[in-house]
């Protein structure tokens, strides 16, 4: 029968007694909390972030977020403003409408609080929601289906806005064959220069010539000026139809033709205004646009109502003579990764200097001689790793607290809380862990020694009769 002498069984229980200690001071941590989320702006040019901070003091603290974009979603960091006490009231600032960053009016955040104390824990907290508005109004909504119309002067007109909205989306689906399964939003401002500070810089000489009715400001965003005389019901069906165009036609690294986007999306309007007679009268004096220089969109304010005029004709004029379904293909062999030429003449058997002739001789002009287009062959370009936020293209402001109210708060069900405080449970990014383990690591070789010791010991003794 086997003994263990009491030298090795005191070094076993003393090392026990050790590991138990270690461990018990490893799970040691901060005590934290954090309280009164808000997230406000008081117009589309900045919103700042807060948070109320108590217990052990922190020596930093991150603001961590993701914004919905379409199908997919965009985020960064930001650093927060701690008080010197490390106690208190965190703040970090996110510009949205700077000209480095654009963020507009409608996006949906989700954000989170890293706060790191002297200590070198890292508390993380629960993830907060909410929508970005303009916190210049008093926000309403209403919501059918997938879409939601954020307002504050009209309640009927935002209806019919959000009856428009649903409509364009079902009728364009429907022809384009596209599937929209992501929420859209759309923010509904009173005409005038209400929106003004909501939009994107273009530049000052085409914002003076040009007055923009709406906009697809995201994949999921569209914004609506003013009605620009054709109605708020056709600004709304003709940016809604940017976003499903976009979902039918545009691929990771090919794109619809800028005049077959905004032709489709002017055919989905009931009234085209003065567009019918810009088209009209260059037909009559023989002045049309080459399909292929409306690939971008003009950059000339006296040539914007052809550009829409024309592209509208031309779509119409392949709906109308090929169907709906060629056209619904056309999209679908762009999304694909086959540029515009490559698309149209596959699936319609000409590309789009062909198309411009055919067209032309529809309406009764004679056909043009094109040079012949060299395809040159090349490699997708390579995208630089951007930083995370110099958000480019989704979101702008609006007073926003985490209250479930839309009145220049963002409230559509986040999760924040209006006071009570919150226990966070420390993570500290792994260093405990590591310390830790050497610990254990340095007892388990304590322990593998004495017993390795121990056995020699049993090994010379000599057997008992």
């Amino acid at each position: 029968m086997m003994r263990l002498t009491r030298p090795v069984v005191r070094l076993v229980g003393g090392a026990a007694a050790l590991l138990i200690a270690f461990a018990l001071l490893g799970t040691a941590s901060a005590e934290v909390q954090a309280s009164n989320f808000t997230a406000t702006s008081a117009d589309p040019s900045a919103i700042e972030f807060s948070v109320q901070v108590s217990g052990d003091p922190i020596a930093s603290a991150t603001l961590s977020y993701r914004r919905a974009s379409g199908p997919t979603s965009i985020g960064g960091d930001l650093p927060g403003e701690v008080p010197s006490r490390g106690t208190g009231v965190v703040t970090a600032t996110l510009g949205t409408n700077n000209g480095t960053a654009y963020i507009p009016v409608g996006t949906r955040f989700t954000y989170q609080w890293i706060l790191k104390t002297e200590g070198g824990d890292t508390i993380e907290t629960e993830p907060q929601e909410f929508t970005f508005l303009d916190g210049r109004f008093d926000w309403q909504r209403l919501d059918q289906g997938g879409v939601t119309v954020y307002w504050y002067a009209d309640r009927a007109l935002a209806q019919s806005v959000l009856d428009a909205s649903a409509g364009a989306v079902a009728d364009m689906s429907a022809l384009l064959d596209a599937n929209i399964d992501f929420p859209i939003t759309v923010v509904l401002y009173s005409g005038g220069d209400s929106g003004l500070a909501a939009q994107q810089p273009r530049g000052g000489v085409y914002d003076e010539l040009s007055r923009t009715g709406g906009t697809r400001v995201a994949p999921d965003i569209v914004h609506v000026y003013d009605s620009l005389g054709l109605g708020w019901e056709d600004i709304t069906r003709h940016e809604i139809t940017h976003v499903v165009t976009a979902e039918a036609g545009d691929g990771p690294f090919t794109k619809m033709p800028s005049w077959l986007d905004e032709g489709l999306a002017t055919y989905a309007q009931s009234n085209k205004g003065t567009r019918v007679a810009a088209v009209e009268a260059a037909i009559a004096g023989d002045n049309t646009l080459r399909l292929r220089n409306l690939n971008a969109p003009v950059n000339r304010a006296d040539q914007i109502e052809l550009f829409y005029g024309q592209s509208w004709r031309v779509v119409e004029y392949l709906i109308d003579t090929y169907g709906g379904d060629k056209m619904a293909e056309l999209l679908a062999t762009i999304k694909a990764g086959n540029t515009a030429d490559q698309a149209f003449q596959d699936v319609y058997g000409f590309d789009q200097d062909g198309l411009y002739n055919e067209w032309r001789v529809s309406v009764g002009l004679e056909p043009i001689e094109f040079a012949p287009v060299v395809q040159a062959t090349t490699t997708a370009p390579t995208e630089a790793t951007r930083a995370p936020l110099t958000l480019p293209t989704s979101v702008s402001a609006g007073s926003s607290s985490s209250n479930g109210s839309t009145s220049g708060t963002t409230g559509d069900g986040g999760s924040g809380d209006s006071g009570a405080d919150v226990e966070v449970s420390p993570d500290d990014g792994g260093n405990g862990n590591v310390v830790t383990a050497a610990i254990i690591g340095a007892v388990t070789l304590v322990l593998a020694g004495g017993l390795g010791f121990f056995g020699l010991k049993l090994m010379r003794a000599k057997p008992q009769a």
